[in-house]
Order: structure tokens, then sequence, then C-alpha cells
């Protein structure tokens, strides 16, 4: 038995007419189950896309090291072979450029593996938005008809 407003009810009553209430309210008509589940599916795919990203951070952070690791040595081997047998000056220069132009595409090789990695993360996670909202288009399909099956059965 519930108390309302100083009187005895019966819960049964009670929970009938809040039945009602929400089958006439359609948009309070929710699929638990459903929602879960699609929680559940996103906690996933955030946690797939999680681990693509970490394995491509730690990728370009190693890469990174072993570019900075040789474009220090090419330049240091460079002025070192410099000071030791001044050459003609445009041996030197074109000698630097090589060394350069070696660092910018290891630079370029980072940017392009940056970008595909950024790509499958986004790929991975429109993917789940895109099944989110299918779930959420069906389940507003059927939403009416089940707020009006309850309405239905309350009466």
């Amino acid at each position: 038995m519930a108390k309302t407003n100083g009187t005895v009810t019966d819960a049964g009553a009670a929970g009938n007419a809040f039945a009602k209430m929400m089958g006439e309210w359609p948009m309070f008509a929710f699929n638990y189950e459903a929602m879960m589940d699609s929680q559940r599916r996103n906690w996933a795919a955030l946690v797939e896309a999680n681990k693509l990203w970490n394995e491509s951070a730690q990728m370009l952070a190693t890469r990174h090291m072993e570019l900075t690791r040789q474009a220090m040595q090419d330049f240091a081997e460079l002025f070192e072979e410099t000071l030791r047998k001044p050459g003609a000056f445009e041996d030197q220069i074109g000698k630097g450029a090589a060394c350069t132009r070696h660092a910018l595409e290891g630079i370029c090789d980072l940017a392009d593996h940056a970008t595909k990695s950024s790509a499958e993360v986004m790929k991975l996670l429109n993917k789940r938005m895109s099944e989110t909202l299918d779930d959420a288009r069906t389940y507003a399909k059927r939403a009416p008809n089940a707020a009006a099956t309850h309405a239905v059965a309350a009466d």
C-alpha cells in the first residue's frame, strides 16, 4: 500500500496511472535494454579507437626519435667533415642539402602516417556514430507504436 496526500492507495493502481501517463507521452517510452546495448557498443568503439590511436602515437614517437637521431648524426658527421677537410663551398652546401632533404622526407613520412592513422580512428568513430543514429531512427519509428500499445493496455 502506498500513501499519497494522506490517503492510502493501492500500489498497483498508482503503477497503472504511471504507466498510462507514460503511454500518453511517447517521449518517455524508453527501451532501456536497447539503450544499454547501444552504450556498450559505444564504449567498445571508443576502446578500439583509443587502442588504434595509442598504437599509432607510440609508432610516431618511436619513428620521430629515430629520425631525430639520424638527422643529428648526419649533421654532426657533416660538421665534422667540414672541419677536418675544408672543401669547395658548393660541395658542403650540396651535402648539407642532402642531409636536410633526408630529414624532411622523414618528416613527410611521419605526417603521412599521422594522417592515415587519424583517418582510421575517425572512420571507426564515424561508423559507430552512424550505427547509433540508425539505432535511434529505428527506435524512433517504433516508439509511437509502442506508446500507443501501452496506452491501450493501460485502459
